[in-house]
């Protein structure tokens, strides 16, 4: 439950980073339609006579694959305690980053292809980091566990 709650805090945190890479390019939604085109064209449907249900498609990738990703970090962070939290936090956000760039297909990459170089992927980084940090937070307030 708790990784659950954090992992939404991932996808919304990631998901202002990523519009804020938009915002960047001009566009907030950039990032989302670009994703979406990806996705609709590997399953033979023309994206760019519908760049309104690319962004939708796009944006829907991103609640899933950022959940998950931030599901599986907190389930490694929540447990800890202390100062070793923030520390394997900021280890595993950066391995993550890493990875992502070099190693993880584009469907299962936070941002999707934009987010292929590091210098894109870091403000992905720094958010996931925000939002398991705020995470933590959110664990030790909760009185039901």
């Amino acid at each position: 439950d708790r990784a659950v709650r954090t992992g939404s805090l991932a996808t919304i945190a990631t998901g202002g980073a990523l519009i804020g890479l938009g915002m960047r390019q001009g566009e907030a939604s950039r990032v989302f339609r670009l994703a979406g085109r990806g996705i609709l064209e590997r399953t033979g449907l023309a994206s760019t006579t519908a760049p309104l249900t690319s962004v939708a498609v796009g944006y829907i990738h991103h609640l899933a694959v950022a959940t998950l990703w931030g599901v599986v970090l907190s389930a490694v962070v929540l447990p800890l305690r202390g100062v070793t939290r923030v520390v394997m936090a900021v280890i595993l956000v950066a391995l993550y980053t890493w990875v992502s760039v070099e190693y993880v297909p584009a469907g299962l990459r936070i941002g999707y292809t934009v987010t292929a170089n590091l210098p894109s992927a870091v403000p992905i980084g720094v958010s996931l980091v925000v939002a398991l940090l705020g995470g933590i937070w959110l664990a030790a307030t909760d009185t039901s566990a």
